[in-house]
């Protein structure tokens, strides 16, 4: 008996030891990791910078880990507080143009509480407790980045009626680079429109153009919710009623990114043109549907939208024939050869 008591003795001690080994640990620290991505810098920045983005990359959940941004310099840097466990982090990221793509630097500093120096003394030190989160963030942003973003595939339904429909719509103008994070930003602001006037939706947001330019110009564009009747709303609202008659179309379904948008669109104008169709922008509009996307589906190589590109079938029209006599005169009343001619 005597013997265990000594024995737990030990133990209390090994353990008060242990604990005062703990605490007495430095409580400040700086990490430091790099790592180059092969795609390039303004498409790294605009991911990392876009705060929807977080929970694609960051290692640490979003219960477990909060950003702030202090500072942005457009494709250069970024000063953030990075909070973990309730502990306030320094965090800088750096961009750096390379051959590649870009290398991304980042530095994060701050102190321990008693549990993280807890987990640098049981892991080896606080570099691999940090440094391993940041190294998988980086990781995380690459793959998704390099692999999600990359993998695609378009596929050619054929000839379809595009029914009519109801919708709100709100429109917009931006640069191709900023389409996507553009485009999102509108979609929560209509969902939310519809959330707030209690508005009864039919079926997926889609958007629609009044015209696809093949060129790097500026997109004009109307997000659109569909709904079962036209809606008025008070002049100079940004949230407008809108309307389309039913019109023929070719569909396209691209599964990816929506960065592939003007491969697919290409593939669809292309497969209309071999059909013998033109582009009828007078009774129906582009439009894009979005099957799969955010936030049900994180992954881009998952996401699925159908496009339309409107169309009617080419008219040809007979063109009379000439026809030279015996004595060299032409003899007009023959209208035999065709040619083609659009209505």
């Amino acid at each position: 008996m005597r013997i265990l008591k000594y024995i737990l003795l030990l133990l209390l001690l090994l353990s008060v030891a242990f604990v005062v080994f703990v605490a007495t640990q430095k409580g400040d620290y700086k990490i430091l990791r790099k790592k180059e991505i092969s795609i390039s810098k303004e498409v790294v920045f605009s991911f990392v910078s876009d705060s929807s983005s977080n929970q694609d990359w960051l290692a640490w959940t979003s219960n477990e880990a909060t950003i702030n941004t202090i500072k942005n310099i457009p494709n250069d840097s970024l000063v953030q507080y990075i909070t973990i466990s309730e502990n306030k982090n320094e965090s800088l990221m750096r961009f750096q143009k390379t051959k590649k793509g870009v290398l991304v630097t980042w530095e994060m500093k701050g102190n321990l509480d008693f549990n993280l120096k807890l987990l640098s003394v049981l892991q080896g030190g606080v570099d691999n407790v940090i440094g391993d989160k940041l190294e998988e963030s980086l990781d995380n942003i690459n793959t998704y980045l390099v692999k999600e973003l990359k993998t695609f595939d378009v596929k050619l339904n054929g000839v379809v009626t595009k029914h009519m429909t109801n919708y709100i719509q709100q429109i917009d103008t931006c640069s191709p680079a900023e389409f996507q994070k553009v485009s999102k930003s509108m979609l929560q602001n209509m969902m939310s429109f519809v959330e707030k006037n209690n508005i009864e939706i039919l079926g997926l947001p889609f958007i629609t153009y009044d015209n696809i330019k093949s060129n790097n110009s500026n997109i004009i564009f109307a997000m659109c919710v569909p709904v079962e009747e036209e809606i008025l709303t008070t002049p100079g609202s940004e949230i407008s009623g809108g309307h389309f008659e039913e019109f023929l179309a070719i569909k396209a379904t691209l599964t990816g990114d929506y960065s592939h948008r003007k491969n697919a669109w290409n593939k669809a104008r292309a497969y209309a043109r071999k059909k013998g169709f033109v582009e009828d922008t007078y009774n129906g509009k582009f439009i894009e549907i979005y099957k799969v996307s955010l936030p049900k589906e994180r992954k881009p190589s998952k996401w699925v939208t159908e496009l339309y590109v409107p169309v009617k079938k080419k008219v040809y029209i007979p063109k009379p024939k000439t026809e030279t006599t015996t004595e060299g005169t032409e003899n007009p009343t023959d209208t035999n050869t065709p040619t083609k001619q659009s209505e």
